[in-house]
């Protein structure tokens, strides 16, 4: 299957889920095709005269992506809304515009409400959980000198609970992506996982740390998470419980290693971006009609790509003012 992936892969490069995913295509055989509609953003239009014929068009976030060209594409059209539509309102056009044979999203609420909303049918909107990448995030046998550890960015809210936790706990705060977000991970005892904001949430990163072997402690996850509490990690649902089980499973290692080692296993057999690679693909052959229809009305992409010229010498213009 020949793919055109619309995403940020170059701005998000080694460390993105587009990175995973489109090598998750790659393994699977499929031919693919990347666009970051990000970095060229004012030249979209040029940039799609210059693709190869393909069999399915598959957007992810799509942040601002314009709606012209999506209707001037001829082939199924996929779209992955990465974000919570209760707090990213920007995916809202790309959602109710009724352009694509199937929607992709992140929870059991956001298809609630996008089925509430009406913006697309039932039949056309599934979610698609979230995944880890096995080349990066791995077991490694170092030693555990972190009791405690948070990764992520310091919101107001994950401020005022990590604030609370610090005077009881020696805990490492830190922002980190790729290999040394692994790195993290593997020398903790203890992986905390606190939301962003009061919406509940099943975060990336509990599929990275999982797969990384990790022990984590999570805040209330959302509906949609694959992972049992209590199994595969432990689950809480107020400070008060959270500080009672980073105590005890400080000083319950054989417990610990045994709950991390059972959430590894889990986490390497289903939640892949190469398993997530083939429910993708699954779903673009359901869709995927052989036609001898060009990819794209050439016509209007034409006139786009004049258009996209005359906005860039109107913007030189005013800059040089």
């Amino acid at each position: 299957m020949d793919i055109l992936y619309i995403n940020v892969i170059e701005q998000n490069a080694g460390w993105g889920a587009e990175t995973f995913l489109n090598n998750g295509f790659q393994s699977l055989g499929h031919n693919v095709t990347n666009l970051d509609f990000r970095k060229h953003r004012q030249v979209l239009a040029t940039k799609l005269k210059q693709i190869p014929d393909f069999d399915v068009l598959f957007l992810q976030r799509g942040d601002r992506f314009p709606l012209y060209l999506l209707k001037s594409c001829n082939r199924p059209k996929i779209f992955w809304a990465t974000e919570l539509i209760s707090r990213n309102w920007d995916q809202d056009v790309l959602l109710k515009s009724n352009l694509f044979d199937h929607i992709f999203v992140r929870s059991d609420d956001c298809k609630k409400r996008a089925l509430n909303n009406k913006w697309v049918d039932a039949n056309n909107i599934s979610v698609m959980l979230s995944g880890f990448d096995v080349d990066l995030h791995k077991r490694e046998f170092i030693t555990k000198d972190i009791d405690v550890l948070f990764v992520g960015s310091m919101l107001s809210r994950r401020e005022k609970i990590l604030g609370e936790l610090q005077s009881e706990f020696n805990i490492k705060i830190y922002q980190a992506y790729g290999k040394k977000m692994v790195q993290l991970f593997n020398r903790a005892k203890i992986v905390l996982n606190i939301h962003a904001e009061e919406f509940l949430d099943t975060e990336t990163r509990i599929y990275e740390a999982l797969g990384c072997g990790s022990f984590l402690i999570s805040e209330k996850l959302s509906k949609e998470n694959p992972f049992i509490a209590g199994k595969h990690y432990i689950e809480v649902n107020d400070l008060k419980i959270m500080k009672n089980q980073i105590k005890y499973y400080l000083e319950n290692q054989t417990e610990r290693e045994e709950i991390a080692l059972n959430g590894y296993h889990e986490a390497i057999n289903k939640h892949t971006y190469y398993v997530r690679a083939k429910e993708f693909t699954k779903k673009f052959d359901e869709q995927t009609l052989k036609t001898e229809t060009p990819a794209f009305n050439s016509r209007k992409l034409n006139i786009f790509s004049i258009y996209e010229q005359f906005k860039r010498i109107m913007k030189n213009q005013e800059s040089s003012h």
